[in-house]
């Protein structure tokens, strides 16, 4: 199998943290909820205890967020493509098809905050694309669509400047 894998790479330590914090929360609350729930039909018991429990679930998923990363993974001899959600060791993903990609774009993306995130998309069957990564560096953004390109011996597009699309030189030799 000749695969090549985008990595995410690692979270933030704060955003790690964060996630540690949320995960502990959540088993705190497990446990407690698992230590004192009793079966009663006192209703003010019961809204109390699955209270707990709605609060570990809420916190369960706020740890997720904080915590998932996401990877690519593209074995291009039998042409399927999967993407790892992956939280520690645990990795979760399965094997699709990898359609028929066009080409591959580089474009800069406005952000909430009024600062710009170059994303580098793969784009097939016509406007339908996937986001395989993204930086804050241009360089950085674009080395990825170069390599990618090549890899799938495809042309890369420049969406930096909007209305202003420019096709990129690719060497194709690896």
């Amino acid at each position: 199998m000749e695969g090549y894998i985008i990595r995410e790479g690692n979270r933030p330590w704060w955003q790690r943290l964060i996630a540690a914090l949320l995960y502990t929360v959540t088993f705190v609350l497990l446990l407690l909820f698992f230590t004192n729930f009793q079966f009663t039909l006192d209703t003010k018991m019961l809204k109390g205890s699955f209270g707990l429990l709605e609060i570990s679930i809420f916190t369960f998923f706020n740890a997720l967020a904080f915590s998932v990363v996401r990877d690519f993974v593209f074995d291009i001899e039998n042409g399927r493509f999967k993407i790892l959600y992956c939280v520690g060791p645990i990795e979760l993903g399965s094997w699709r098809k990898l359609p028929e990609i066009e080409y591959v774009s580089v474009f800069k993306q406005l952000l909430a905050d009024g600062n710009y995130v170059y994303e580098t998309n793969l784009w097939y069957q016509g406007n339908r694309h996937m986001e395989i990564y993204e930086n804050l560096d241009k360089a950085m953004a674009f080395e990825m669509g170069r390599e990618i390109a090549k890899i799938l011996n495809v042309s890369l597009l420049d969406a930096t400047v909007p209305n202003n699309y420019v096709w990129v030189d690719v060497d194709f030799q690896k």
